[in-house]
Parts: structure tokens; C-alpha cells; sequence
């Protein structure tokens, strides 16, 4: 989870300032609002970088295919997949993962999404690019491949699949867990990792919301606010 503190976010239109006609609150919102959208480009970071990472997709083909490649799990972003001769416009996924074991090769095209419910003619088209790609892999590479929407802060499948309108099957859609566990990352450390952000979002919010001299006059006047891990306590000064 990205940290709202380490927000810089370009000027916006003025939207929040003139829905709640409060400069520093409409600050703090836009701040949050960045946050929010940036939160899916700050956790495909965070598994890149603890992943076995493909840099050149061809090369890494190359070598599979003159049966060079030792046996492993390895990671392919989207950027990486746009400059290779695999790519297929406006259908590359987040992720491909390339499995090579002993008993065969593997190659599964990966959305990955921080949420998990989403509206039907979303989700009809999230498919309908899988679909293609894996397609389009498929005939370009000796691998078995597949494609999975990976719903990355359920662990409950079914609820993936109706989060998803039941466009996709149980078969095709991972939990975080299962996508970690196939790339041999540590699911629950990613996870405490973002809650110690979620933490640090809350009592920034809460610091920032503090420093206003409207909230001062008209919340917390005649009061002292405490912020502690227990929440927010007001002492009575009278």
C-alpha cells in the first residue's frame, strides 16, 4: 500500500475544493485520491522486485528454446512484454509467468487486480483481452499456457468469481496467495508490509486533519486531541 504522505499529485481541477470549499481539506483528498489510483502500480513494484525478473523477453525466449534455460519460475512485466516481438496491441497483461520444471513448461498470462469486485461489461472485457493474448502466446511459444485474473487481497475463490460477475471460472482466477506461491514470494510479508502503510495513511490523515485551523475552531475547541494506537481521545479542559 502506498503511503498518502509520500504524495505528490500534479494540480487538479479543483474538484474537491469546490465540493467541500476548503482548500487544505481538498489537499488532503487529493492526496488520498492519488494514492488510491497509484496503490496497483506500487504493489506490481513491490512483487517485481522480490521476483525472478525476465529483462529482455526475446533473449529469455532465445534461450528457452535452444534448451539453455536452466529449470525455474521467472517474471515478465508488461513494459518488458511491449518491447518484444510477443507483444499484441492493446492486449499485453500485467504479467506473464514462465514456469520451467522437470515435468513440463508452463506460461500463465496475468491480470492482476488490487480489488475484487468490478461491473459485468468489465470483467467481460478483463476476459476477452486474456483470452487473446493467451491465444496469440500460445502459438508463438512451446509452452502449455493459460490465463488467470488474480484478485490479489482475496483468498476466497468463489468470492473472486463473483467479484467478477462469474465471467470467469473458479479455474481461472488466483488468489494472492496462489500467485505469490507460484513465484515463490512471501504473500503474508507483502501483506504486513502494506498494512504498516495502512496505519501510517490513517495517522497522517488524522495529523494532517489536526493541523487545520477550521477543524481546531470548530471540533476541537476547548479540547486537547490525543492520537495514540488506541485512536483519538479528547481531554476536557474545562
Amino acid at each position: 500500500m502506498a503511503k498518502i504522505r509520500n504524495s505528490n499529485p500534479k494540480n487538479s481541477s479543483g474538484g474537491y475544493e469546490r465540493l467541500l470549499g476548503n482548500k487544505e481539506l481538498a489537499s488532503i483528498f487529493t492526496k488520498a485520491q492519488s494514492t488510491v489510483i497509484s496503490n496497483g502500480t506500487e504493489l506490481e513494484k513491490i512483487i517485481t522486485s522480490r521476483s525472478n525478473n525476465i529483462e529482455d523477453l526475446d533473449e529469455f525466449m532465445e534461450t528457452v528454446n535452444a534448451g539453455q534455460m536452466k529449470n525455474g519460475v521467472f517474471l515478465c512485466t508488461k513494459k518488458v512484454t511491449k518491447k518484444s516481438k510477443y507483444k499484441l496491441k492493446e492486449h499485453e497483461p500485467d504479467f506473464l509467468i514462465f514456469s520451467i520444471r522437470p515435468e513440463g513448461k508452463v506460461a500463465h498470462v496475468i491480470e492482476l487486480k488490487d480489488g475484487d469486485t468490478f461491473d459485468t461489461k468489465k470483467s467481460a472485457g478483463e476476459k476477452e483481452s486474456l483470452k487473446s493474448f493467451k491465444l496469440h502466446l500460445g502459438s508463438m511459444i512451446e509452452f502449455r499456457t493459460d490465463y488467470k485474473i488474480c484478485a490479489f487481497n482475496q483468498l476466497d475463490k468463489d468470492k473472486i468469481v463473483s467479484g467478477f460477475k462469474s465471467q470467469f471460472t473458479v479455474d481461472e482466477v488466483w488468489t494472492g496467495k496462489e500467485f505469490c506461491d507460484e513465484l515463490g514470494i512471501d504473500y503474508q510479508e507483502i501483506i504486513n508490509q502494506r498494512r504498516d502503510d495502512t496505519i501510517d495513511n490513517y495517522y497522517f490523515i488524522i495529523e494532517m486533519l489536526a493541523e487545520m485551523e477550521d477543524i481546531k475552531k470548530k471540533v476541537f475547541e476547548n479540547a486537547n486531541l490525543v492520537v495514540d494506537e488506541k485512536g483519538i481521545h479528547f481531554i476536557d479542559n474545562k
